[in-house]
């Protein structure tokens, strides 16, 4: 096998014996009701997310070093973001807030804020693994192939996106919906992975993905509702069209605009930034 072979097919591999490891775990542990309390159930969780998510960082920092790229792996943690960039998360900024338009329709509870408070965490290391796994090791593998074209750049986020989405088919086993659950997924990774092809900034799309996952608990957690607020059917209709529509189209229109959109980014001769060292985040 060519170097460059393994440089494509160690990192994507390794993801997926993660991710097959996860639900080993995960799957006996929640159908065999192994912590009947929910903030238990929370609680492991977010330590199984948090190891494995910790062995694919590691794993990532080898292949970036095998790869003879000895700083890839820190400048996930601090590539600077252009604030042209930053206008293409504009449309995962509004899925993100969203949720919170029923805040003034509910009436703030105390009742489970310490099981909020596990949740969230459990949020924070949810994004920490996904992306870690998805974006930084999957990822890994697929630029190391091409993207000096168009048709390449289409083809490696579709394919992140689609593994992502496929990702989740086993969260059938906890309840979920594949039909509903697998296209969502699929199509915010579309968009999570031509955003992280322009900025190879790791830690943004933790911290992006572990708020997209919080809004919607705040509400569900922390607000109590008498009735379903009408503005539910805005808001989830809002957010399916981000999700169906303007996400893939985003995606498309970075794929096609990259070499502009790079250009822009400090780390490539550009100006100004909003994360990363000398920025103002």
């Amino acid at each position: 096998m060519t170097e460059v072979k393994k440089e494509i097919i160690y990192p994507i591999m390794a993801a997926v014996i993660l991710s097959l490891v996860f639900y080993a775990i995960e799957i006996p542990m929640v159908l065999l009701n192994v912590f009947p309390e929910q903030d238990a159930l929370y609680t492991a969780d977010f330590v199984i997310r948090f190891i494995l998510g910790t062995i694919a960082l590691v794993l990532l920092n080898r292949f970036y070093k095998q790869s003879g790229d000895a700083k890839g792996f820190k400048n996930l943690f601090r590539a600077k973001i252009s604030w042209k960039v930053c206008l293409l998360l504009i449309p995962l900024f509004i899925y993100i807030l969203l949720p919170l338009l029923k805040i003034p329709f509910g009436t703030f509870t105390t009742a489970v804020l310490d099981l909020f408070c596990i949740n969230a965490l459990q949020q924070v290391a949810t994004g920490y693994y996904e992306e870690t796994v998805s974006r930084g090791l999957i990822m890994k593998g697929l630029l190391a192939y091409r993207t000096d074209t168009i048709k390449h750049r289409i083809i490696t986020v579709l394919i992140s996106g689609a593994i992502f989405g496929l990702s989740h088919l086993p969260n059938i086993a906890f309840g979920e919906n594949p039909l509903i659950q697998v296209p969502a997924t699929m199509m915010v990774g579309i968009f999570w992975a031509a955003i992280y092809m322009c900025t190879r900034n790791l830690l943004l799309s933790m911290c992006l993905h572990a708020l997209t996952d919080l809004t919607p608990r705040i509400v569900g957690y922390l607000f109590m509702f008498e009735t379903k607020p009408a503005i539910s059917s805005f808001v989830s209709g809002t957010r399916d069209v981000i999700e169906y529509v303007i996400f893939p189209i985003v995606a498309i229109l970075i794929c096609i605009f990259y070499d502009r959109i790079k250009k822009m980014n400090p780390g490539d001769g550009g100006s100004g930034s909003f994360f990363g060292p000398g920025g103002r985040g």
